[in-house]
């Protein structure tokens, strides 16, 4: 599940946000942040884990004038999912090929 979060200190904006995703740790966190740190729109991209004990992430997204952080989130997220669905295929191309050779 994914929350939406504005910053206490700072006023809502289509430019600044802090995405919550509960029951997510770190893999998701830095996975999300090396694909959205790599696109020209991201201005600042970091996650943080509050708490140990809190088993949630929060995912902050500020991105370059011109462009509205929601969108620069969900073209991450799709292509963190192209990403995984290749090292999937990958993988599973390997088991078959290891298994083929037995």
């Amino acid at each position: 599940m994914v929350e939406l979060e504005d910053d206490v200190q700072m006023v809502s904006s289509e430019l600044d946000r802090t995405f919550i995703f509960e029951d997510e740790g770190h893999t998701l966190g830095s996975l999300l942040t090396y694909v959205l740190e790599s696109f020209p729109e991201t201005n600042f991209c970091a996650y943080s884990v509050r708490h140990p004990s809190e088993n949630k992430i929060y995912f902050r997204l500020k991105v370059k004038e011109g462009n509205i952080v929601e969108e620069v989130f969900k073209r991450g997220i799709q292509e963190l999912n192209k990403v995984l669905n290749h090292v999937k295929k990958t993988f599973n191309k390997a088991i078959t090929n290891y298994e083929g050779t037995k």
